[in-house]
């Protein structure tokens, strides 16, 4: 009876194995797949999401794909929200944009992958440099904070060449507003070279 028990325990566990590894398996694919789905259709909801057949997230918690999804599903919001479109005419752009900005915050205060924080950072900056050019009021504030993220983007990861150019255009917009101070002086270095290629010259381009 007890072999009997023990062989019904192995087979469960083998089962539970087998469901675990098809889980696994199931997750690159299902990213690839969203990520397709993303540049032809960014309204679809659940775009990154995997059938797990083993409860708890056992798998994407293994693979540590959580912060990968989470940036996804920011820049998708961010997309949605027009970050391009200076003017805000459709109130449902700002929602998204604030659902975007508070999105992108939880992952670059979290204890992640440093790289995945620092594009987070990165792009949170350019939703501060985006209401800079949007609004005169509060201008020198807005930039500020822009070139406050860009700097701890590239303090997280120092090959964020992508935060490095936008520091630039940030300083270069804000020269004579003193939006230097608090980023390492009023002049603090963007890495030079780091930043050849790294996009067009709007913040945030690229992603």
């Amino acid at each position: 009876m007890r072999y009997a028990a023990a062989a019904v325990a192995c087979c469960a566990v083998a089962a539970g194995l087998a469901l675990l590894a098809a889980d696994v398996a199931a997750w690159p694919k299902a990213v690839r797949a969203g990520d397709v789905r993303y540049r032809v259709a960014p309204q679809q909801e659940g775009l990154w999401q995997a059938h797990e057949r083993v409860p708890g997230a056992v798998a994407r918690r293994l693979l540590g794909v959580g912060d990968d999804i989470e940036v996804r599903e920011a820049l998708r919001t961010l997309r949605l929200g027009r970050l391009d479109n200076l003017v805000i005419s459709d109130p449902r752009l700002e929602v998204l944009r604030g659902e975007a900005r508070a999105r992108l915050e939880t992952i670059a205060a979290g204890d992640g992958d440093p790289a995945v924080r620092s594009r987070a950072l990165a792009l949170v900056g350019a939703l501060n440099f985006s209401s800079a050019l949007n609004e005169v009021r509060d201008r020198p504030a807005h930039l500020r904070e822009a070139v406050r993220s860009f700097h701890d983007a590239i303090q997280l990861d120092p090959d964020n060449a992508e935060a490095k150019l936008n520091l630039e255009l940030a300083l270069q917009r804000g020269r004579g507003l003193d939006v230097g101070e608090g980023a390492g002086g009023k002049n603090p270095s963007p890495g030079g070279a780091g930043a050849s290629g790294a996009g067009a010259g709007t913040p945030g381009s690229g992603y």
